[in-house]
């Protein structure tokens, strides 16, 4: 190969001087003795085995963190949702994301056991026409300034929330 080599954008390789020789390694003295990779240190610290109550059981710190996650995930924080979800595509990357749900399919009735329970059903219902909603009629009664506890309360966090 020649020296004068065509060179591309981007960083110059040093003079011919200063380059490794063919053979040699960069690194004469070697990897120190005693080093330990970010990969076996996070490895051993994962599965070191804690107990986070004098009866609990013993299970390892990767176990404690992801059951926190998980549970995390159950109660709706957006974070450890999207967490979840990282390491799933991590684990199973092939699984693509299948849209699906849950098929609830009422019991059998007969007629007679349909009609009683619409007629329970119909004998607790208010009637619509009736109705009357409480809390906008406390708002509408604040904004007019009639003072209502209710009203006051909703009216203040209207205008705290508002954007």
């Amino acid at each position: 190969m020649s020296e004068e080599r065509k060179l591309g954008p981007g960083r110059t390789p040093p003079p011919p001087e200063h380059r490794f020789l063919k053979g040699t390694s960069g690194n004469k003295r070697g990897r120190p003795k005693g080093s330990v990779s970010l990969k076996k240190l996070t490895r051993k610290v994962a599965l070191r085995k804690h107990r986070l109550g004098p009866e609990g059981p013993a299970k390892t710190l990767l176990q404690h963190v992801l059951e926190a996650m998980i549970r995390g995930a159950a109660s709706g924080v957006p974070s450890m949702v999207a967490l979840n979800h990282e390491i799933r595509a991590k684990i199973h990357p092939q699984e693509e994301k299948q849209q699906g749900g849950l098929l609830v399919v009422p019991e059998v009735l007969s007629a007679e056991e349909w009609i009683a329970q619409a007629e329970a059903h119909n004998a607790v219902a208010e009637n619509p026409e009736t109705y009357v909603d409480h809390k906008s009629e406390e708002f509408y009664k604040a904004l007019r300034g009639i003072p209502t506890p209710l009203g006051e309360a909703i009216l203040a966090s209207h205008r705290r929330w508002r954007s």
